[in-house]
């Protein structure tokens, strides 16, 4: 009987060119001619993706999960070992499946694992759970066959499984399509995008767009998120006092979107809204990650327009708060792997400092002050924690108290000068971007029962 150690869950990856950008979850490297793969993956859902080269190149990846995510495939690969085999296409520029329907197919998934033995004891496969404490080179092998890869921070342990909790196989069906392979796994590319975030081309129809892109073209997909419209907040024939409320406060369209904005189950309420809460927070993840990882341009608007919507509500926070303490748990790691993307997250998105990000909380913050419920203490104390964070990491103050409106200023050469900060009362909705309640008159109503008026003036005649 041998004595060897029993294989743990294990990535192959055949024929994979030197030099090639490969990503596992939050370690990335370049690969060398001894790399075939990963071990020791634990369980839970995991990504790995590719690119030509470092930066600026289509990267593709894929999602797959290791254990049993509740699918009647994982919990039949639970009797023998969870054997990943992976190679790479040379047309596709990208690592796909072995296929092994076809006789080619089989013959590489028979030379895959013949040769597992001899790849295990040479070190040639990276230890996932060794890169946890991972210094910032890493030697794996030995002799001609060390391999050493750099890495520009080691992932803190556990930081992956909080930043994928939620990113259930019900999630990545519902934004990537129903995986339609044995062993569950979605991809997506570097320009996979919403159809609301395609950059049209004037004159040129969609299938001609497809085709000027070559292969890439073909494998994009359209990624089905959540409909979250900022411009409209508020229910169906809303009007008046209603609708300026909701455009302030838009936990009606939080609300809206948990309850039937998601397809789902038909489940009883509090299950219905636990299950619509998950989808959101499961989003708010896998947007966050796509952009950490490829770098996708439409996931990092929706993770925008989530935030954008979740960040504006005011009594939300006491009907879900442990909607809202998770969000803000979530949002503070997110942060801290900001830097992970090559310049900051913040340049990606050409955004000056953050400052889209930054309103939100300063808003967000407004809201937390003026509530009064005993029930919201954990948002608050949650909150507090995420503002000392940015405070320290950004210098960012979030209390408008503490912002300086108007004061002296001196110059160079001693005079002083008054300044005023610019952009105040539109960013506080005072003065005269207040909003305003009209008293429409009554014969007005009566002409238009049940109409939005439209007050814009009109010239006499």
């Amino acid at each position: 009987m041998s004595d060897s150690p029993r294989p743990t869950p294990t990535l192959v990856i055949s024929d994979l060119p030197p030099t090639t950008l490969v990503g596992i979850d939050l370690f990335s490297f370049n690969s060398t001619p001894n790399f075939y793969g990963v071990k020791d993956l634990p369980p839970g859902a995991h990504f790995l993706y590719t690119g030509t080269t470092e930066s600026f190149s289509l990267r593709s990846g894929e999602w797959f999960y290791v254990g049993d995510n509740g699918s009647p495939n994982q919990l039949a690969r639970q009797s023998h070992i969870d054997i990943r085999l992976r190679k790479w296409d040379k047309a596709l520029e990208a690592v796909v499946p072995v296929d092994e329907n076809s006789d080619a197919g089989r013959q590489e998934a028979m030379r895959q694992r013949a040769n597992l033995g001899r790849i295990w004891a040479s070190g040639g496969f990276l230890a996932y759970q060794s890169q946890l404490n991972a210094r910032p080179t890493t030697t794996v092998g030995d002799g001609a066959n060390t391999i050493s890869y750099q890495h520009e921070r080691a992932p803190s342990r556990g930081d992956w499984q909080r930043l994928s909790s939620s990113i259930s196989p019900s999630v990545l069906d519902r934004i990537l399509g129903q995986s339609d392979s044995l062993d569950q796994r979605w991809t997506i590319t570097s320009g996979s995008s919403a159809a609301r975030d395609i950059d049209y081309i004037p004159g040129l129809p969609t299938t001609d767009m497809a085709n000027s892109m070559g292969v890439a073209g073909e494998r994009e997909k359209e990624l089905r998120f959540i409909p979250v419209d900022l411009k409209k907040t508020w229910r169906e024939g809303a009007i008046g006092r209603e609708r300026t409320e909701a455009a302030q406060d838009r936990s009606w369209a939080l609300g809206d979107l948990i309850k039937h904005g998601i397809p789902a189950p038909k489940l009883s309420d509090v299950d219905s809204d636990a299950a619509g809460e998950e989808q959101v927070l499961g989003e708010l993840q896998f947007t966050f990650l796509m952009v950490l990882t490829l770098m996708n341009f439409s996931s990092l608007e929706q993770w925008k327009r989530l935030l954008g919507l979740i960040l504006t509500c005011k009594s939300a926070m006491k009907e879900r708060e442990d909607f809202f303490v998770k969000v803000l748990q979530l949002l503070r790691l997110q942060l801290c792997h900001f830097e992970d993307v090559e310049g900051g997250l913040f340049e990606m998105d050409g955004d000056d400092g953050g400052n889209y990000l930054k309103s939100l909380l300063i808003k967000f913050k407004k809201s937390v002050d003026e509530s009064e419920a005993s029930g919201e203490m954990r948002v608050k104390k949650e909150f507090a924690r995420l503002e000392n964070w940015v405070k320290s990491k950004y210098g960012w103050e979030l209390s408008r108290r503490s912002i300086v409106r108007r004061g002296m200023l001196e110059l160079e050469d001693g005079e002083q000068v008054e300044m005023e900060l610019s952009g105040a009362e539109e960013e506080d909705e005072t003065g005269e971007y207040a909003p305003v309640i009209v008293d429409l008159e009554e014969p007005v109503l009566a002409e238009h029962p049940g109409e939005d008026i439209d007050m814009t003036d009109t010239p006499s005649q």
